[in-house]
């Protein structure tokens, strides 16, 4: 049997009210009634757990389609915490981690243990399917000689996580130009430093995919809304894309025409952060 999977066409995090960590049901279902109660709580789900969060809430006889609202960039997101639109936010953990040591004004409220599983791979349009092969076989490369994991070790628990530093993609004369779309909105993995370069562990990956496919990889800066159009248009080959385990039978949600590469980095707990 194979696993279900729904994709994400957006990156975007998930805020909420609560300070307590519980299961994720009872989190955002502790929402929508005190929403229900007081009239003016909004719960904000991610497009990228919003099918999830719907299951779960129905299951518990809830309703919570008009109390959702989205964002889809980080920026926006920690906007909106610093002016005091939102009392707390949940992100992925690495994520997290990141916005703790980089904002001494924010702080760790609680923790959350998903029933599903999210994971990072790369997306990209059908025609590229001979691509999105090769790398997907780099990749199970990688991850069988332990380099994925050196390089976890080295950009997202280790030291460099604070502040992600830029590395040298390579470059080949003559060799194939891939255009694959950033957006700085998931440091320490899809990272974009202070003086506008590609960072962090995203690109440490790419480095050494284009070293074993000898092609020069090519950052394109994206809006992350933008990534769908970005590979329907031809700006960018290859985008970062979000994949959500949660149970069997696949089922993928994906913009016509696009696939996935295999996985390279996953998750399933996620931080409360608010601030101090």
């Amino acid at each position: 049997m194979k696993r279900k999977i729904i994709h994400a066409s957006l990156v975007v995090m998930l805020f909420i009210f609560l300070s307590s960590a519980c299961s994720f049901a009872e989190v955002v279902g502790t929402l929508v009634r005190s929403g229900a109660s007081a009239g003016n709580v909004e719960v904000a789900v991610p497009e990228i757990y919003s099918s999830l969060v719907l299951a779960e809430l129905s299951d518990e006889g809830l309703k919570a389609e008009k109390s959702m609202r989205f964002y889809d960039s980080l920026t926006l997101l920690q906007l909106a915490l610093n002016r005091g639109e939102i009392d707390a936010m949940i992100s992925p953990e690495l994520v997290g981690e990141y916005m703790l040591r980089a904002n001494p004004d924010y702080r760790l409220r609680g923790f959350l243990m998903l029933k599903s599983f999210t994971a990072l791979a790369f997306g990209f349009m059908e025609d590229r399917k001979e691509l999105c092969g090769k790398f997907s076989r780099v990749i199970e490369d990688l991850e069988r000689e332990g380099v994925i994991g050196i390089l976890a070790r080295d950009f997202i628990t280790g030291p460099l996580a604070a502040n992600p530093p830029a590395v040298e993609l390579p470059r080949f004369d003559g060799a194939e130009k891939i255009n694959v779309a950033v957006t700085g909105d998931m440091p320490p993995l899809d990272y974009v430093a202070s003086d506008g370069k590609p960072a962090g562990f995203n690109v440490a990956l790419m480095a050494e995919i284009a070293k074993r496919l000898r092609i020069n990889i090519n950052p394109v800066y994206i809006e992350t809304a933008a990534r769908p159009s970005a590979l329907k248009s031809g700006r960018a080959d290859a985008v970062f894309w979000f994949m959500i385990f949660t149970g069997y039978d696949h089922q993928p949600d994906l913009p016509e025409g696009v696939i996935t590469s295999t996985p390279y980095y996953g998750w399933n707990k996620v931080f409360l952060i608010g601030k101090k």
